[in-house]
C-alpha cells in the first residue's frame, strides 16, 4: 500500500472516529411551540449550527408529545417554551382552533419523577416567552376560609384580613417559586414577571 493511501486512510479513520465526538459537543436547544415559532427562528438563526442542534418536542396532534421526549430518551442543553402562560396553570396557544397546551403539572411530573430521568436533568438554561412566568407575587394565597375562621374566633375583620394577607405572602406559592421548583437546578431562568 502506498504512502498516500495510507494517509488518505488514517486521515479518512481519524475523521470518522471524530466525528461523535464532534457531534457529541454540540448542545441541545430543545422548544416547546404552543404559541408562535418566533422565538425559536429568532434563536435557530442567532447560535452557529455546528455547535446547536434543534429538537421540537411538540409533535402536532399527539396530546402525549413531552411524554414521547422522553421515551426517546431527548435531553435538553436549553429549553425555550413559547406560550401564553395563564399565570399557574399551563401554557396555551392564541389560536382557537389549536390543540397544543402545556400543563405545568406535566413539567413537573417530567421534572420531578423517575419516569422521566433526563429530559430536564442537563439544562443550563431556560427561557419562558410567557407573561408572568417568572411573577414574584403569590398566585395562590390564604383561603377565605382562614379569614372566615380568625373571625369567629374573636379577631376583627381587619386583622383577619391583614393575618391572612400575611399568611398569603409568606405561604403563598408563585410562578416564579413554582418555575424554581420545576426547574432547581438549572443556573439560569429567563422569563416575564407581568
Amino acid at each position: 500500500m502506498s504512502t498516500s493511501t495510507k494517509v488518505f486512510f488514517l486521515t479518512a479513520l481519524l475523521a470518522a472516529l471524530w466525528a461523535p465526538v464532534a457531534h457529541a459537543d454540540k448542545k441541545t436547544v430543545c422548544t416547546i411551540t404552543v404559541n408562535s415559532p418566533d422565538e425559536k427562528e429568532t434563536f435557530r438563526r442567532s447560535l452557529p449550527p455546528d455547535k446547536y442542534q434543534f429538537v421540537e418536542l411538540v409533535e402536532r396532534g399527539r396530546p402525549d408529545w413531552l411524554e414521547s421526549a422522553c421515551r426517546q430518551g431527548v435531553r435538553c442543553d436549553v429549553l425555550v417554551i413559547s406560550g401564553h402562560y395563564d399565570g399557574g396553570n399551563e401554557f396555551f396557544p392564541d389560536r382557537l382552533e389549536a390543540d397544543e397546551f402545556l400543563p405545568v403539572a406535566e413539567m413537573e411530573r417530567v421534572s420531578c419523577s423517575d419516569s422521566c430521568p433526563g429530559l430536564f436533568s442537563q439544562l443550563k438554561e431556560v427561557y419562558l416567552f410567557g407573561c408572568n412566568t417568572l411573577n414574584p407575587e403569590a398566585a395562590r394565597s390564604a383561603s377565605a376560609e382562614i379569614g372566615r375562621s380568625l373571625v369567629r374566633s374573636g379577631h376583627s375583620r381587619a386583622d383577619a384580613e391583614r393575618l391572612s394577607r400575611a399568611l398569603s405572602t409568606r405561604h403563598g406559592e408563585s410562578s416564579r417559586d413554582r418555575m424554581r421548583l420545576i426547574f432547581k437546578d438549572v443556573p439560569v431562568i429567563y422569563g416575564f414577571s407581568s
